[in-house]
C-alpha cells in the first residue's frame, strides 16, 4: 500500500503542475482500494471502529502523512456514514474528496452530494487536531450540514461546532475549539478582525513582543481571542460564489462615532429633501454607479443658496454639503428598494446581488447607508469609520491549505488558479445528465417576455410538472407573482423578505404542478427532490427570467433541474429592455438596438449574441474590480507596514 500511495502522490504532483482537468487513472484505483477496505471494516463493532480511527489519529500525529492513511480513513468514515446516515459515498464523491484533499476546487454538479463529499475530506484532515474550517454560503447551510453530519463526526470521537451571525462570543470560542468548525466566510472574516481589534500587534507592549520573540505565550491575551489557533485548512462550499462573486467587496468592521450622529442625521435628511431641485447635466454629472455624481458649478451654486435658507443645518461647511448632496443623488439613482436593499423592521438591509439573501450586519460606507435611510424616511444611524478590514483573498490566503467545491467553477478556473493557486477539477456525474436546455426565447419588450413566461408556466403546470422561475430581485418576484395570480396560478414566492422559509419552500418545489418563484437563493445548497409521478411527466422545468451579471448564476439556476439522472428542462427568457444590455453595452447602444428592431421585422433571435456579449463585458469589469481591490489592499499593506502599523487596522 505504501508504494501505491507514494506513486499516487508523485502522479498528483505532476497532475496539478500540468494543469490538466481530467481525472487521473490512479484515482479510480484508489477507489477500488477504499471499497475493499470498507468491506473489511463493515464487520467491526462501534468500539472497534472508534479504536481504528484513534489508531489513524496516533499515526498522523506521530508524523505519518495524511495521504498515507487516506484509504483506511475514507473506509472507516464511509462505514460510519452508512450506519448513521444510511448512505455510502459514490465513487464520484471519493473523486471530489481526493481533489479537495490535494488543494483543488472540485466542480460537482447540483445534486451530486457535495455535503457528504466535504465530510470525507474534513474527517481526514481533522486527524492532526489543528482545527479545520468549512465556509458555507449562509448560516442555514452551516447549521444544517453540521447537524446532519454530527452523528458521523461524534462516532469517530470528533467535535463539531457552528458559528452564525447570532452566535455569542462564548459560543464562537467554543466552536473554534472543535475539530471541525462550520460557518460562513463573513463570520470567519469578522472574527479574525475582531481578534485583531481586541489585541492588535500595533498595541502590543515591548514586553509582549519580547515574550513572542522568545516563544513565551501570553495566556491572558490568548484568552481574549475568539480563535487563538493558527489557521490550518479551510474548505469552501460554493467556492466560486465566495471566492469570485463576493470578492469585490472587502470585509469591514466599522466603529461608530456618536459625536457626529446628530449632525449626520440633519445633513442626510436635508440633502434628501433637496434633490428635486437638481437637473442632470445642468446641475450634476452622472459618472455611473461606481464613481457616482459630481456637482457642476451651477449645482454647487444651488447648494450654497440652499444653505442660506432657515431650514438648512447649522454650522455646515460648503464642502461637506456638496458631498452630502452628491451622495443623496447617488442613493436616489443607483440604490433601489427591493433590488439592492429591503426595508425590514425600520432598517435598511442590503440584499446580496448574487445570492438574493440579506447580508446580515453589512452597511454601505462613506455615508451612503445614511443617505439611503434618509431617502426612505427612516431613522439615521450613527456614521461609522473603518476599524479593521480584510478581503476574501487576504482572509483565505492566511490558511496554509485551502480547497473547495461548487457546481460552477470551470468558467472561473483561470482566475481561481491565478489569485488563489487552486486548480479546478471537474468531477463526472454519478449518472448521465438528462437535462434539456431549450432554446432561448427573445422578445422586444419586457411586457411580452413576462406574458410568455406566464404562458409557459401555465402549460407546464397543466402537464403536472413543477416549475421554478428565477428572478433577479424582490421587486421582480413580486411583479411576477401578481401576474401569476391574475392568471389563476397558485405559487410560492421565495426572496430576501421571507428567506427563513427557504428550506420548506424548496423542499416542496418538486411536487406535481408546484410553481415556485425565487431570487438567486434557490440556486444554492438545497436539493429539489421530485415528487411522485413527476419524472414520468418530464421532471422539474426551470425558467430563467433574464440573464444575470454572472453566467455562473444562470448555470446554478438551470442546474436545479435534472439532478442525479432525473429528467428536467430549462429555458432562458430575454427582452431588449432587460437591464443586462444597458449594464453591459451602455445605455446608448442598448437603446439603439431596441429602436432598430422596433422599427423593422428582423428576427429577434439574431440579437442573442448581444446578451451574452453584455454579460461577458460585465464579468470582465467585475474581474478588473477584484484585481484592483487586491492591488489597493496590497499597496495599503505595504504603506502601513512601512509606518509600523498593522495592515488590517485603521488608525484614527
Amino acid at each position: 500500500m505504501a508504494n501505491f500511495i507514494s506513486s499516487l502522490t508523485d502522479r498528483l504532483r505532476g497532475f496539478f503542475l500540468t494543469g490538466e482537468n481530467e481525472i487521473p487513472a490512479l484515482w479510480w484505483d484508489m477507489i477500488d482500494q477504499i471499497q475493499q477496505l470498507h468491506q473489511e471494516v463493515a464487520s467491526l463493532s462501534e468500539s472497534q471502529l472508534f479504536d481504528e480511527w484513534n489508531s489513524l489519529r496516533f499515526r498522523v500525529q506521530s508524523g505519518e502523512s495524511l495521504t498515507n492513511v487516506l484509504p483506511d480513513a475514507f473506509a472507516i468514515v464511509s462505514e460510519q456514514m452508512q450506519r448513521h446516515l444510511g448512505m455510502t459515498p459514490y465513487p464520484v464523491q471519493y473523486l471530489g474528496a481526493f481533489a479537495m484533499h490535494e488543494g483543488a476546487i472540485a466542480e460537482m454538479q447540483t445534486g451530486e452530494g457535495k455535503t457528504l463529499t466535504a465530510a470525507l475530506t474534513l474527517c481526514l484532515n481533522a486527524l492532526p487536531d489543528e482545527g479545520i474550517h468549512i465556509a458555507t454560503a449562509n448560516d442555514y447551510l452551516a447549521e444544517r450540514d453540521a447537524q446532519w453530519l454530527s452523528p458521523v463526526y461524534n462516532s469517530l470521537g470528533m467535535t463539531v461546532g457552528t458559528i452564525t451571525a447570532n452566535s455569542t462570543m462564548a459560543e464562537r470560542r467554543a466552536a473554534y475549539e472543535c475539530d471541525i468548525t462550520y460557518s460562513t466566510a463573513r463570520e470567519f472574516g469578522f472574527d479574525y478582525l475582531r481578534d485583531l481589534l481586541s489585541m492588535p500587534e500595533s498595541k502590543m507592549s515591548v514586553s509582549s513582543r519580547r515574550q513572542q520573540l522568545f516563544g513565551q505565550q501570553n495566556k491572558q491575551s490568548e484568552n481574549q481571542l475568539l480563535n487563538p489557533r493558527k489557521p490550518y485548512m479551510v474548505l469552501i462550499d460554493e467556492a466560486d460564489s465566495i471566492l469570485i462573486d463576493e470578492a469585490r467587496t472587502p470585509l469591514i468592521i466599522a466603529q461608530g462615532n456618536a459625536a457626529e450622529a446628530e449632525q449626520m442625521a440633519d445633513l442626510c435628511q436635508w440633502s434628501a429633501s433637496q434633490i428635486t431641485k437638481f437637473t442632470e447635466d445642468e446641475h450634476y454629472i452622472d459618472h455611473g454607479p461606481q464613481r457616482g455624481m459630481e456637482l457642476t458649478e451651477a449645482g454647487r451654486r444651488i447648494v450654497r443658496e440652499l444653505l442660506l435658507q432657515k431650514d438648512a443645518p447649522g454650522l455646515l461647511d460648503t464642502g461637506t454639503a456638496y458631498l452630502s448632496s452628491e451622495r443623496a443623488l447617488k442613493a436616489h439613482r443607483y440604490f433601489q428598494n427591493g433590488r439592492d436593499y429591503v426595508v425590514r423592521d425600520g432598517k435598511v438591509e442590503i440584499v446580496d446581488e448574487f445570492t438574493g439573501r440579506i447580508s446580515e450586519g453589512r452597511m454601505w460606507q462613506n455615508g451612503v447607508h445614511q443617505a439611503i435611510q434618509a431617502k426612505e424616511g427612516l431613522e439615521i444611524t450613527s456614521p461609522t469609520k473603518i476599524g479593521a478590514q480584510t478581503t476574501v483573498q487576504e482572509l483565505f490566503s492566511r490558511y496554509p491549505r485551502m480547497a473547495g467545491m461548487t457546481g460552477t467553477a470551470e468558467s472561473a478556473a483561470s482566475e481561481l488558479k491565478k489569485v488563489f493557486g487552486t486548480p479546478v477539477i471537474k468531477i463526472p456525474t454519478n449518472r448521465p445528465s438528462k437535462r434539456q436546455n431549450l432554446p432561448e426565447q427573445i422578445f422586444l419588450t419586457e411586457e411580452e417576455k413576462w406574458a410568455a413566461i406566464v404562458e409557459e408556466t401555465a402549460a407546464m403546470h397543466q402537464q403536472g410538472r413543477p416549475v421554478l422561475i428565477g428572478t433577479r430581485s424582490v421587486n421582480l418576484s413580486n411583479q411576477l407573482s401578481a401576474r401569476l395570480l391574475q392568471a389563476g396560478l397558485e405559487h410560492e414566492v421565495l426572496h430576501a423578505l421571507n428567506h427563513e422559509n427557504e428550506a420548506a419552500i424548496i423542499q416542496e418545489a418538486g411536487q406535481p404542478g408546484r410553481i415556485t418563484v425565487a431570487t438567486n437563493m434557490a440556486g444554492r445548497g438545497t436539493d429539489i427532490l421530485l415528487g411522485e409521478g413527476v419524472p414520468e411527466k418530464g421532471g422539474l422545468h426551470v425558467i430563467c427570467s433574464e440573464l444575470h451579471e454572472s453566467a455562473r448564476i444562470d448555470r446554478q439556476l438551470t442546474g436545479r433541474c435534472a439532478r442525479q439522472g432525473d429528467p428536467g428542462s430549462a429555458r432562458i427568457f430575454l427582452s431588449l429592455e432587460d437591464d443586462i444590455l444597458t449594464a453591459g453595452l451602455g445605455e446608448e447602444q442598448a437603446q439603439d438596438l431596441f429602436t432598430s428592431f422596433q422599427e423593422t421585422s428582423q428576427d429577434l433571435q439574431s440579437t442573442l449574441r448581444y446578451f451574452y456579449q453584455a454579460q461577458q463585458r460585465i464579468e470582465n469589469r467585475h474581474e478588473q474590480q477584484r484585481i484592483q481591490l487586491v492591488d489597493h489592499i496590497t499597496q495599503r499593506r505595504q504603506m502601513l507596514k512601512q509606518m509600523g502599523q498593522h495592515a488590517n487596522l485603521s488608525e484614527h
